[in-house]
C-alpha cells in the first residue's frame, strides 16, 4: 500500500509539469496568397528574441517561395512577447478578455508565462492585410526562444489557407 501512494504522489507531481503543451492560433486573410517579394522596415531589434523570432520567419518565408527585398509589394511585421500568464490583459475578465488569466495546475512548481507571436503580411499599396497570425503557449521552465520554432511554424502553417481561431495539443514538458 505504501507502494502504491508513493508512486500515486510521484506520478501527480510528475503530471504537473508533463501534460501536453497546447498551441492557440489565431490566422486570417485571403487564400490565393501566392509567393512574392517582401520588405521588412529598418529596425534595430530590442530583444535577441525577437531577433531569432524575425530570422525563423524569413527562413519559412523563403522555404515557401517568398523572397526579401528593398521595395517589395508586401510588407512583414513579426511580434514577440512574453508575460505572466497570471495576468489577464484587456479590459474584461474571463474569456472575452484578449488573454485570460490562466490558473496554476495542481502541484505545479513554477509560474507559468504566456509567449505569443505575430505574424503580418501588409499589402503596401493598399495597406490591406493579406495574411494575420497569432500564436500563444504557456510554458513553466521552457526559454522563449526554445519555443520559438514551433510556434512560427503554426503561425505560419495557415498562409494561403487560414483557418480562424483553433487550438493544437503536443506532447512535450513545459
Amino acid at each position: 500500500m505504501h507502494r502504491l501512494l508513493c508512486a500515486l504522489g510521484i506520478s501527480l507531481l510528475v503530471s504537473a509539469c508533463s501534460s501536453g503543451i497546447e498551441t492557440r492560433v489565431q490566422s486570417a486573410g485571403v487564400t490565393t496568397l501566392e509567393s512574392q517579394t517582401y520588405a521588412v522596415a529598418a529596425t534595430e531589434y530590442e530583444s535577441a528574441d525577437l531577433k531569432i523570432a524575425h530570422d525563423l520567419v524569413e527562413g519559412a518565408l523563403t522555404s515557401r517561395g517568398f523572397a526579401r527585398a528593398d521595395t517589395a509589394p508586401l510588407h512583414l511585421q513579426v511580434t514577440v512577447d512574453s508575460r505572466d500568464a497570471s495576468l489577464a490583459v484587456g479590459s474584461t475578465a474571463g474569456p472575452q478578455s484578449l488573454s485570460p488569466a490562466k490558473r496554476r495546475k495542481p502541484l505545479q512548481s513554477c509560474a507559468d508565462k504566456e509567449f505569443r507571436v505575430g505574424i503580418t503580411l501588409t499589402r503596401v499599396a493598399d495597406g490591406s492585410e493579406m495574411y494575420r497570425s497569432r500564436v500563444s503557449e504557456y510554458h513553466c521552465r521552457l526559454p522563449l526562444a526554445e519555443a520559438l520554432p514551433i510556434m512560427i511554424n503554426a503561425a505560419l502553417a495557415d498562409l494561403g489557407k487560414p483557418r480562424g481561431s483553433y487550438s493544437t495539443l503536443r506532447s512535450g514538458i513545459e
